[in-house]
């Protein structure tokens, strides 16, 4: 398989996940653990149920690059949420760490192509600079959960959740869906 036609599938499949995601739910309205997962047929006469899944105290759900590998493989649901479908999708690449970013309407769903990046979430911000609505940047932020995402991982960063790339171990590209 091309470099190009591997593109366009994982494209496809984040569109996939994105439109299973759909707008941004409260922390409190999570799936959790123990949560009854729905059952999606993924394939024609393959009906799989993707595992409860729990995010941490920001909402944050990390996938390692070993389970969305498994997922692509069964043609499982990796995460099974709500079906509305307004979403973009953006291709990213990185060379240095960047501002950290809030978004107040729109949950991220990353997939990381090739690279290797520590990312880091749900930390404190003081201050920042609007620079466009309901967008907002900020130098750097306090505390939070810093991962190290590698070629494979997914990450979902709900809105209203500070995320930034706080180190670039290797250059990072990366798929991006927004879902608002």
């Amino acid at each position: 398989m091309t470099e190009a036609v591997k593109k366009f599938f994982y494209l496809v499949v984040l569109a996939l996940i994105a439109s299973a995601l759909g707008s941004p739910q409260s922390a409190d309205n999570r799936m959790t653990q123990g949560s009854a997962p729905q059952t999606t047929s993924a394939k024609a006469n393959t009906a799989t149920t993707p595992p409860a899944v729990k995010g941490d105290a920001s909402g944050v759900i990390f996938f390692p690059k070993d389970q969305v590998s498994q997922s692509f493989a069964k043609g499982a649901t990796l995460y099974d949420g709500n079906p509305e479908r307004n979403y973009r999708v953006h291709i990213f690449h990185r060379d240095k760490p960047g501002e950290v970013e809030i978004h107040a309407k729109d949950a991220d769903i990353f997939y990381v192509l090739e690279g290797s990046a520590t990312f880091a979430t749900g930390g404190t911000v003081v201050g920042g600079k609007e620079t466009a609505p309901s967008e907002v940047r900020v130098a750097s932020m306090e505390g939070g959960v810093a991962r190290v995402l590698s070629k494979g991982d997914v990450i979902i960063i709900p809105a209203n959740v500070p995320h930034w790339f706080k180190e670039i171990q290797q250059p990072v590209t990366y798929f991006v869906v927004k879902v608002r």
